[in-house]
């Protein structure tokens, strides 16, 4: 049973895949797409994008004909707009603590997908670095919407996440 499920697990950003903690960023998934456009269609109308039209609306709306709509070349804001230096600098290091609980948690389940081990998923030093990791959670799920990845392109968090 490992096996045949370790087989379905696809690089990212293919479906099914798991996305790497680098991806992760203070950027948002916004810019990821706009470096990424060929993804943009997967996520047209969906509740994060909601002004994303797939490009199939097009020959519905002469106007998207006649203006050349792309859903590729529509550029994308983050979530996250302006932050003052302080902010900034705690959302680094919140996303770095995420990043860090998000990679070993990742490992441990892909660990128990490849040997059927009992995954161990990370555990807090204390309550002030749980209390972080919520933060940097709640910051997170303005930028990267968890539901929204899972039903357009099926990229999946196979463990906890939440606060």
């Amino acid at each position: 049973m490992a096996t045949s499920t370790i087989s379905t697990l696809q690089s990212f950003p293919g479906s099914g895949s798991i996305p790497p903690a680098c991806f992760y960023n203070i950027q948002g998934l916004a810019n990821w797409l706009n470096q990424n456009p060929t993804y943009k269609i997967n996520f047209a109308n969906t509740r994060t994008f909601p002004n994303l039209y797939p490009a199939s609306y097009s020959t519905i709306f002469s106007t998207f004909n006649i203006l050349g709509y792309d859903p590729e070349n529509v550029p994308l804001c983050s979530n996250i707009t302006t932050l003052s230096q302080y902010q900034s600098l705690k959302y680094r290091t919140q996303i770095s603590l995420f990043q860090k609980v998000y990679t070993i948690n990742s490992n441990a389940y892909i660990n128990f997908i490849s040997t059927g081990q009992a995954p161990i998923y990370y555990t807090f030093i204390s309550y002030q670095e749980k209390y972080e990791y919520n933060s940097a959670v709640a910051l997170v799920n303005k930028s990267y919407p968890f539901r929204d990845m899972a039903e357009a392109v099926g990229w999946k968090v196979p463990f906890p996440i939440g606060i």
